[in-house]
């Protein structure tokens, strides 16, 4: 075989070769990246953005501690916007709320509490439910608002007052303003939370609220909202 035959034999091998080694590195690339793309298409865990932003150390710290009194109080997002909705609404008379809470007997139940709250008002009363349900943070509640009321008041009055021996911060004072944000202070936070909340509406501000206390991203402008929510005197009182 001559000189030339054999170069040519030789070169055509290398090609093959080199097509070989080409096309199987393609292959593995683009199912790599297919592999990739479906692994990631079918994966639950989302990436999560935390919410550094512009929130304070002590405002994120806050959030944590409310994250916590949410749970305490055991409600879901739709049924915090539901009680949003009631306090946002509604409007309380807190002097006459204070009567009808003095008019509670002892260990009211969930439903008499509603009912002191919104009386006549199926529909406020099946909003407040949940945020009633629990009977620590339903009692502590009651002690807050009565105390809130302008005076200090006497057991004689409120037949619930020696049954109230929790100490129950953060949640008691998140069911207090989803009850009615009257009792729970007044002044220019508690206007402005107010009129900002019902721009974004309930269910949004609620959405908003669930996604900063779970630690997930809050865009710039939603984040007026939750320090809105957390500037409340209170929420920012009891959740420190």
């Amino acid at each position: 075989m001559s000189n030339r035959t054999i170069n040519r034999t030789m070169f055509t091998r290398a090609a093959v070769l080199v097509s070989a080694l080409t096309a199987g590195a393609v292959f593995a690339t683009s199912t790599g990246a297919q592999a990739a793309e479906a692994a990631s298409g079918t994966s639950v865990t989302p990436v999560t953005t935390t919410v550094a932003g512009d929130f304070t150390a002590d405002e994120l710290e806050q959030g944590r501690i409310l994250a916590e009194g949410i749970a305490e109080l055991g409600i879901s997002e739709s049924q915090f916007a539901n009680a949003l909705e009631v306090s946002l609404t509604r409007t309380v008379d807190a002097q006459g709320l204070r009567d009808r809470l003095a008019a509670l007997p002892a260990s009211p139940t969930a439903q008499q509490t509603a009912e002191a709250a919104y009386p006549g008002d199926a529909d406020a009363q099946a909003a407040l439910l949940p945020v009633l349900a629990n009977e620590k943070v339903r009692n502590a509640t009651l002690r807050n608002l009565a105390a809130e009321s302008g005076e200090k008041a006497p057991v004689v009055a409120f037949g619930w007052w020696d049954e109230t021996k929790f100490v129950v911060g953060c949640s008691a004072a998140v069911a207090g303003v989803l009850i009615s944000f009257v009792p729970a202070g007044s002044g220019v936070r508690v206007a402005r939370a107010v009129k900002l909340f019902k721009s974004y509406g309930a269910k949004k501000t609620a959405t908003i609220l669930w996604r900063f206390m779970k630690g997930k991203h809050v865009g710039s402008k939603e984040r007026e909202a939750v320090k809105a929510f957390i500037g409340i005197s209170a929420i920012q009182k009891a959740c420190t």
